[in-house]
């Protein structure tokens, strides 16, 4: 008898699906059953990655008529949806605020924030019939700060609380929202701020563990949320390695 996973048949929705941690998210939802469908603008990835159980739609998360078309599209394909994983986003280059435009910071919002916004907006009315799930992909940035980094934070502290928020409003309707808070994870966005040995064993030193995590634990955070976590609602799930976790004690080692 052939196994049958935790998302056997159900429809999710993972942003950025392409590479880094949204592939890992997509890989867990995959192994589990899931019908995965793929938004992203890596069309040459996305398309050697559709199948019968994954579909990929080209979708420009900073434009609000191709969320609605990829909405749209998901539907006619699967009938359904039952889980957004939100996870589409960027971290700009260090620096500081003063070498950081309005017009930038604009459309790093546009792309970390408000795309989840709208990608919720127009996947909700689905997700009400299902008693569904949202899940954002929040940052460690976003609740401890970071140097260098004011745009990129601010942008993940507003998805922090627009899943609690979110969360009071669609319990009413059933479906729960919460958020994954990621912290050091092997994937090239974050390879790209390592030029070092030291800069790796700084990222690694995050974490208790002293090692990155991987994006497939992420997504089994996802696939929790998803499925077993039926009474968790509007929380952020730390997946950091236990970043943070006994930091004054081991500041006085």
């Amino acid at each position: 008898m052939a196994s049958v996973g935790r998302f056997q048949d159900k429809v999710v929705i993972v942003t950025g699906g392409c590479n880094g941690m949204g592939k890992g998210i997509v890989t867990v939802f995959r192994e589990n059953g899931g019908k995965v469908v793929i938004w992203d603008i890596d069309d040459e990835t996305g398309k050697s990655m559709t199948s019968d159980v994954q579909f990929f739609i080209h979708c420009d998360m900073t434009k609000e008529k191709d969320i609605k078309s990829a909405v749209e599209q998901t539907v006619t394909k699967y009938g359904s949806v039952h889980c957004l994983v939100n996870n589409a986003g960027w971290h700009p280059p260090n620096h500081t605020i003063d070498e950081y435009s309005a017009d930038e910071m604009r459309k790093l919002m546009d792309l970390n924030f408000v795309a989840y916004f709208l990608a919720a907006k127009y996947t909700l009315p689905f997700l009400r019939k299902t008693k569904g799930t949202i899940v954002n992909i929040a940052s460690t940035a976003g609740t401890y700060g970071a140097r260098l980094a004011t745009a990129y934070c601010a942008s993940k502290a507003a998805i922090s609380g627009f899943t609690r928020a979110l969360a009071l409003d669609e319990a009413l309707n059933g479906v729960r929202v919460n958020a994954v808070v990621p912290g050091s994870t092997n994937t090239p966005l974050l390879h790209s701020f390592v030029h070092s040995e030291d800069d790796k064993r700084e990222m690694e030193d995050m974490s208790v563990l002293r090692r990155l995590g991987e994006p497939e634990e992420i997504g089994h955070v996802c696939l929790f949320l998803a499925t077993d976590a039926t009474f968790v609602i509007g929380q952020e799930i730390h997946s950091t390695g236990g970043m943070g976790v006994g930091e004054l004690y081991q500041y006085r080692k």
